[in-house]
């Protein structure tokens, strides 16, 4: 993801599960202490005063859902700090393929959200032509993509497995790992919260400013 050759934290984290243990995540030691560095030079860069626009690529049928507006709460509340931005607050379908190279750049990360293969129990999700790009256009930034599933909530699509499908028509399968904790024990997922969220003395001092 960019970051492959960077030396990182965590040195003793194993390469490999035991094979009878669901597995935490699919990306090797060096890949996941490549990705925390990464999300740690972004943190540490970060002004106070920075806004942090987090965009949610999101099927349209899906976002239609009468319980969309609960999901998204979910999510802010694991990105507490963050703004989060659904393609009406930025796009038309007219325009949309006109203004993304502009508006890329501005994001800060991106959240995934797309439908199961086989039904509300699979950890494997079906990404779209347009959103698939939208991925590998954020991660070739540098910045954190996370996939928002139903069962775990927020992962690192850098923990995940991830399959390009079709021929002329590409799109992604993206597999959540099943052993995955969605509590904040995954250093991943820490990093990542961390990258899209605000040091706790910065924090405060926007508080003060406020008061």
């Amino acid at each position: 993801m960019g970051c492959g050759q960077q030396q990182g934290i965590m040195s003793d984290m194993p390469d490999a599960p035991p094979l009878d243990i669901p597995p935490a995540s699919y990306a090797t030691a060096a890949q996941q202490r490549a990705y925390i560095t990464a999300m740690q030079r972004i943190r540490d860069a970060r002004q106070p005063a920075d806004p942090i626009r987090v965009y949610i690529s999101v099927p349209p049928q899906i976002a239609r859902r009468p319980a969309w507006g609960e999901r998204i709460a979910r999510i802010q509340s694991r990105l507490p700090h963050a703004q989060l931005l659904q393609f009406p607050d930025l796009f038309t379908p007219e325009d949309y393929a006109e203004k993304w190279p502009d508006v890329a750049p501005t994001l800060d990360g991106l959240v995934i959200v797309g439908a199961t293969t086989n039904g509300a129990t699979s950890t494997t999700y079906k990404i779209g032509q347009v959103a698939r790009l939208e991925i590998i256009d954020i991660v070739r930034r540098g910045r954190p993509v996370l996939i928002h599933a139903r069962r775990y909530g927020l992962v690192p699509v850098v923990d995940c497995q991830v399959r390009r499908i079709g021929d002329t028509l590409l799109r992604t399968k993206i597999t959540v790992p099943s052993g995955w904790d969605p509590a904040d024990y995954e250093p991943t997922l820490k990093a990542a919260r961390q990258a899209l969220g605000r040091a706790p003395e910065a924090d405060a001092q926007s508080q003060g400013a406020n008061q």
